[in-house]
């Protein structure tokens, strides 16, 4: 269970996943695996977008609920090795991320989420020994961005089931054992 946040920089969390997939040379790549390397937190980015889904997340969990019928686990942390996991919500052993965009109603009907998005659901099913994930998207607008303290709209929930095979997940859990073992020795990782 992770009890506090002022040790993240020392794990790779669900927001980094789409990290360990990047070229290793990449200055991408290179300044953050130094950052980890030197145990230096990361200057916290922020924009509108992730501030209007940190105010909206719990609000589209409950319209969710609501929606469903169900109850589930919110906020759910876990460490596994190097693994560092927060979850916006597990129900029924789907691990779920909540994501406010004006993608939403897009990714619906592509029936398909960004990959970093997938990368992130593939981090939280490794740490967690899960196999089933999904986006629980909600569809923003000028408005909602202005003044995100409104109600929310069911027609505006979306649910993006995303498959991810238990080959994508070995894959992940590879790579995170191999990025484990370059910090444990202090070193960059080479392609290979």
């Amino acid at each position: 269970m992770i009890t506090t946040t002022n040790d993240r920089h020392k794990f790779i969390g669900g927001s980094e996943a789409n990290m360990i997939y990047l070229n290793y040379k990449s200055k991408t790549f290179v300044k953050w695996w130094s950052e980890k390397l030197a145990g230096v937190p990361s200057e916290p980015y922020n924009n509108l977008s992730m501030s209007v889904g940190t105010i909206l997340e719990h609000d589209v969990v409950d319209l969710y609920e609501s929606v469903h019928g169900v109850k589930g686990i919110r906020d759910k942390q876990e460490i596994k090795g190097i693994a560092r996991a927060n979850t916006d919500y597990i129900i029924s052993g789907k691990v779920s991320d909540v994501k406010v965009t004006t993608k939403a109603f897009e990714w619906y009907l592509k029936d398909k989420v960004p990959l970093n998005y997938k990368r992130q659901l593939i981090h939280y099913l490794h740490v967690f020994d899960y196999d089933q994930a999904s986006i629980i998207a909600y569809q923003v607008d000028d408005g909602v961005m202005e003044n995100p303290f409104g109600e929310l709209s069911q027609g505006r929930l979306y649910e993006i089931e995303v498959p991810i095979s238990a080959k994508e997940i070995e894959e992940h859990k590879k790579k995170l054992e191999y990025l484990s073992f370059c910090k444990e020795m202090n070193i960059f990782p080479e392609e290979g």
